[in-house]
């Protein structure tokens, strides 16, 4: 099979997926933008706590992917079991202090984000019921990366659909109040968000139990786990969680930041991010393709088609950056002009959409080989180093001086923030001539 016909059936999906998810997260952001500034500041300040969660999850289960595409190119299903038990146990030792935080301390764990004590008190509800989606969304997302990992990307894109168009419906009546229910607000998005998830999960495990799919698991798999094969796992799992969370926690200080700038602030960077994250879907859905199709040659120890795939979806990426960035900038304006927020507000949003958007690809190209290439080959502990130095060396101290020393203008605290995205990526490139991330983890001594 043709390198770009691999690449469209595992990119399509894993597209389409991430739009979907994008579409809904924009169409929430828009929804709750017709209530207030306030509103869509305590959205987004108690999805920001669980973006940190979710990114953990991301880099536990893009680490265990290390190893089940690399097991599913050589053939091994009993190994993709239980590196999914490994990956739940670890996913579930990691959801229990969100969960205490979210669901009994929101209060608290909200003043770690904003001074405003009317966004704080919006956002309690809400955020509680994020908490009680944290157990489903772990399990769905480890089984989801089984899924792609192992050329069932298309079950979990249409499992994602499903999700994010019952929660699309029900944050529509729920905050609007419809078919006699009463209007909920912002509390409303976050019990569909509930409902949603839990139905996600119930599909999910249904699927992969009823068809019988890579990553099913019975207690044999949980009780054959050992010593050796746990710290193979986290020697490469770690970093890639710690990878993770570290970035979470320096882009949830600069939405800390910019809230202690003013809470207008807050409101058009969360427009601003709705509509980036948007156009990062095609984007980071070739990162992961990229690093299923990588893993899976360096699981046949075919070396060189391994690197020829690393080559090709690096100029794919960066034809995808440019023509999306365009796109999204054309439109910009018109999207922007739905929110229900000051002019002063909507412009804002508008120049730092435009800012981020020139820069966008530099930080794909961040994303392809961080995501895609480095960890399909283990290379995790760099990536950790690099992208957590960058972040807490050079862009969060430069952000917070600008923005709460000098008080700039936004603009130019916002453009602190993609300093260390130049660095990243020069400091990147060199690593990947040097092909250090061409191994194969699955059979190397630790």
């Amino acid at each position: 099979m043709s390198f770009y016909k691999r690449m469209f059936l595992v990119a399509i999906p894993l597209t389409i997926q991430q739009l979907i998810f994008s579409s809904v997260n924009l169409l929430d952001t828009l929804m709750i933008g017709q209530l207030s500034e306030v509103a869509i500041a305590a959205v987004g300040l108690s999805n920001q706590f669980y973006f940190v969660y979710n990114l953990l999850l991301f880099g536990l289960s893009s680490g265990g992917a290390i190893f089940i595409a690399q097991y599913w190119g050589a053939k091994e299903s009993g190994s993709i079991s239980k590196t999914t038990a490994l990956m739940l146990m670890v996913a579930f030792l990691f959801l229990f202090p969100f969960f205490i935080l979210a669901v009994f301390f929101p209060s608290l764990t909200l003043r770690l984000f904003t001074p405003d004590p009317q966004v704080i008190q919006l956002a309690v509800g809400y955020m509680q019921m994020i908490g009680f989606t944290l157990l489903p969304a772990a399990i769905s997302y480890v089984f989801y990366s089984v899924l792609r990992s192992t050329e069932h990307a298309f079950a979990a894109m249409a499992f994602s659909a499903i999700t994010m168009c019952l929660n699309a419906f029900l944050n529509w009546v729920f905050i609007f109040g419809l078919f006699g229910l009463p209007a909920l607000g912002v509390f409303g998005a976050g019990l569909a968000t509930l409902i949603a998830r839990l139905v996600e999960f119930c599909l999910v495990v249904a699927i992969v139990y009823g068809k019988k799919m890579p990553g099913k698991l019975a207690f044999i798999h949980f009780k054959s786990l050992t010593r050796a094969f746990f710290k193979r796992f986290m020697v490469y799992v770690l970093p890639a969680m710690g990878n993770e969370f570290s970035w979470s926690m320096g882009i949830t200080l600069y939405a800390v930041i910019y809230s202690h700038i003013s809470t207008d602030v807050l409101a058009a960077h969360r427009m601003m991010n709705s509509i980036e994250n948007f156009t990062f879907a095609f984007l980071f859905s070739i990162a992961n393709a990229t690093a299923i199709i990588v893993g899976q040659e360096l699981g046949k120890k075919q070396f060189n088609e391994a690197i020829a795939v690393a080559k090709k979806s690096i100029r794919i990426n960066f034809i995808l950056s440019l023509i999306t960035g365009l796109m999204v900038f054309v439109f910009s304006n018109w999207i922007l002009s739905v929110y229900n927020v000051k002019p002063e507000v909507r412009g804002l949003a508008y120049l730092i959409l435009g800012l981020s958007l020139l820069f966008l690809p530099v930080k794909s190209l961040n994303a392809l080989l961080v995501v895609g290439i480095f960890r399909a080959g283990g290379d995790t502990k760099y990536t950790l180093f690099v992208e957590g130095g960058t972040l807490w060396i050079i862009g969060v101290p430069l952000t917070a001086f600008v923005g709460l020393i000098l008080r700039a203008p936004f603009i130019w605290v916002f453009s602190m923030s993609l300093i260390e995205e130049v660095m990243k990526v020069l400091i990147l490139s060199i690593r990947y001539r040097k092909r250090i991330w061409v191994r194969n983890v699955i059979s190397e001594n630790i």
